[in-house]
């Protein structure tokens, strides 16, 4: 029976799980040791939608949480030069795909441009075409004055914990800041209890680790081996700054930005506060110092060339297992693929959710549950790999060695090479979820968000004389009995479209509704 839970680890993940366990769990003691020495990473201040549904979940009221977390909303991803240097941008949006009459409005598009109909032959039309986000974006408008449209946030990893903390202690976790000297095993390999430097040991029934890249239970005491996803993802270092606005009005955007560079990529997240930005690189083609020059120089010498920058290494990959005996790693402890999509506490909430649903109504578990666990996170690790992979090996560049190599030198997994199979076939969507991944257990399904990617990587369905002699994917006899619905459809957004600059902006928005009138 699990009584006693022992979290090691503050920060984001740390709290998010103690909060979220304190919520859901009866009858268990939560007792959540970090140390002081040793600082939080901070990362994840670029979420996904699933993280509207946790901080609901644990009753939180966004006018509460957001301005403590200096936190904003977040309505898409914008990625520029991923695919050419020179290409428009193209966007992620958090809006889900409208249908027309059962299909998908992007088999509508797809026929069109297949077609050769001019105003849908370049395929950025696309975003334009089903969504009004990007040009909600565009004017820096916030998806929260148009409802029924999806969103995030952006907010302080670091004051998230913060917060999250108060709450878990309100809640009855006990919080312990000493460092572990020991981690003492019983005779079976479990972890029996934590000797600390200053305070009485630990014992628990269930450890989770929230470490971060330090992994202190799963690889420094239990020895996990770790899966590298090297081959597959390049980057391994990441320069990170924070600045302040010049102009919020004109700044502070409703979306991440993910700007192409000579080895990776800048994000910029735009706060209530602050701006905060970093380089995402691989070290085998840049060193720190010319990671650290370059981004400097996208922002200009003038406004950051004086503040200060943190160089971190990333560990890209995953534990073999997740769950080992007594202990769960969760979040950087037990993996990690890189931040281009903000999977960051995605992943975590997953992993806490899953094991608090284990947990749930019973303080219990077997070995059935750990290896569905070690499944199910195995799973979700290898789908947002193979995902994030689509925006580097299906490039167009070469004016790099990096992009040369990501081009040509990436590892493809069988299970991607048999999406982008089909995805030369048909657009992907809701019905091919069951077919490749559980819609339960595992994000980034084979489904929309695929499409908005593939279509700004420039891997389209190829459009087969045996798909419009069969009448199948954009060529289906319902699509084209109903390109007049369609198109009644497009009128519509076109006229929802000249609406949009009648909003208020994502800064006037926030700061009337959520900060007080403070600029």
């Amino acid at each position: 029976m699990v009584r006693n839970i022992v979290i090691v680890g503050g920060g984001g993940s740390g709290w998010m799980t103690a909060s979220y366990m304190s919520t859901f769990l009866e009858d268990v003691n939560i007792t959540l040791i970090e140390s002081s020495d040793i600082p939080v990473i901070g990362v994840g201040e670029s979420t996904l939608l699933p993280m509207v549904e946790f901080m609901e979940k644990l009753g939180l009221d966004e006018k509460d949480w957001m301005p403590e977390c200096n936190a904003a909303y977040k309505s898409s991803i914008c990625f520029q030069g991923f695919s050419a240097k020179n290409d428009p941008p193209y966007w992620f949006p958090f809006t889900p795909m409208g249908m027309i009459k059962g299909r998908p409005v992007s088999r509508y598009w797809l026929n069109r441009h297949h077609n050769n109909d001019p105003e849908y032959k370049d395929r950025f039309s696309i975003y334009d075409y089903y969504s009004l986000v990007p040009e909600i974006c565009r004017q820096k408008r916030t998806v929260k004055g148009l409802p029924g449209n999806g969103y995030a946030y952006h907010l302080d990893a670091g004051l998230l914990g913060e917060y999250l903390k108060k709450l878990s202690i309100s809640r009855g976790v006990k919080h312990v800041v000493d460092t572990i000297k020991e981690v003492v095993l019983a005779e079976n390999g479990t972890i029996k209890s934590l000797s600390l430097e200053k305070g009485a040991g630990i014992e628990g029934d269930l450890f989770i680790d929230c470490s971060g890249f330090a992994s202190i239970l799963m690889t420094k005491t239990l020895n996990e081996p770790f899966e590298s996803y090297s081959d597959y993802l390049f980057n391994d270092r990441a320069v990170a700054m924070r600045f302040p606005y010049e102009d919020k009005e004109s700044e502070m955007v409703s979306y991440t930005m993910c700007t192409a560079q000579s080895s990776g990529w800048i994000w910029q997240v735009p706060l209530y506060n602050r701006m905060g930005s970093g380089y995402v690189y691989s070290s085998a083609h840049l060193s720190e110092q010319q990671a650290e020059d370059e981004i400097r120089d996208y922002f200009g010498r003038d406004r950051v060339n004086d503040l200060d920058v943190r160089h971190l290494k990333i560990r890209v990959g995953k534990q073999r297992r997740s769950w080992v005996k007594n202990c769960v790693a969760v979040g950087l402890s037990g993996g990690f693929v890189e931040p281009l999509e903000s999977t960051g506490l995605f992943i975590v909430q997953g992993e806490v959710d899953l094991i608090t649903q284990i947990l749930k109504g019973r303080n219990d578990y077997t070995i059935c549950d750990a290896e569905v666990y070690n499944q199910s996170v195995t799973r979700l690790m290898e789908i947002i790999r193979d995902f994030l992979v689509c925006h580097y090996a299906l490039t167009q560049r070469e004016d790099t060695p990096y992009w040369r190599d990501v081009k040509y030198a990436t590892k493809i997994s069988d299970s991607l090479a048999e999406k982008l199979q089909l995805a030369r076939t048909n657009f992907p969507d809701a019905e091919y979820i069951t077919r490749f991944d559980n819609p339960g257990l595992a994000g980034f399904s084979f489904s929309d968000g695929w499409q908005y990617v593939l279509a700004g990587m420039n891997y389209l369905p190829f459009d087969y004389p045996q798909l419009r002699g069969g009448r199948v994917g954009p060529f289906e006899q319902i699509i084209e009995e109903n390109m007049g619905v369609a198109k009644q459809y497009q009128q519509q957004l076109a006229q929802q479209r000249k609406e949009i600059s009648k909003m208020p902006s994502h800064y006037q928005y926030l700061r009337e509704n959520l900060y007080g009138g403070e600029a």
